[in-house]
């Protein structure tokens, strides 16, 4: 068996007497992948102080047929605060949100989230979610950017909610998504 090159120029893949392919290559994530043929990769920044004990600070609803997949985020605390991620609260969400537009992050792209994001100190009518992931910071204010190692995947129709444990301390955070099918 033999491995040719597919764009008919004819050339062989080289093996060495160990049987390992000689390969030079070029590899990207497929989140680069995606913001540069697709794009469909965006930022989504919150700037909020949370209300109370347990508040819900930011709510994603994924709209778009593909898949909503959050890679990670990067997040600003004014002081010692835990937020944590939950999936699937159902329900109305309350009080008064603030639309928030995320950003793509390819300039030359003409694509916008499909999808519910809003913002606000005390996001409330929302339950029956189940917390993925949290994260604590204990050492005060601090600058942090957190890679969810298997991603977060939202579905079309469902939700990814952020919580803040204690509340009433000031944060900015960047949450990093795009869209797979």
């Amino acid at each position: 068996m033999q491995i040719e090159g597919g764009t008919g120029n004819g050339f062989k893949a080289k093996v060495t007497e160990n049987n390992m392919l000689t390969t030079l290559a070029v590899t990207e994530s497929i989140e680069r992948h995606i913001n540069q043929h697709d794009g469909k990769a965006f930022n989504m920044l919150i700037a909020v102080t949370p209300a109370a004990t347990d508040d819900c600070f930011a709510y994603i609803k994924n709209g778009a047929d593909e898949d909503l997949v959050i890679e990670g985020f990067a997040l600003k605390l004014a002081a010692t605060e835990s937020i944590y991620f939950k999936l699937g609260d159902t329900g109305t969400a309350g009080g008064s949100p603030t639309t928030v537009t995320p950003a793509n992050l390819n300039a030359g792209s003409g694509h916008v989230a499909e999808g519910t994001f809003y913002t606000d100190p005390d996001i409330t009518g929302l339950s029956g979610g189940i917390e993925v992931d949290r994260y604590y910071n204990t050492s005060g204010t601090t600058s942090v950017q957190v890679n969810f190692e298997q991603d977060l995947i939202i579905p079309k129709n469902q939700t990814c909610t952020i919580w803040a444990e204690t509340g009433t301390v000031a944060l900015h955070m960047v949450i990093y998504f795009h869209y797979y099918a």
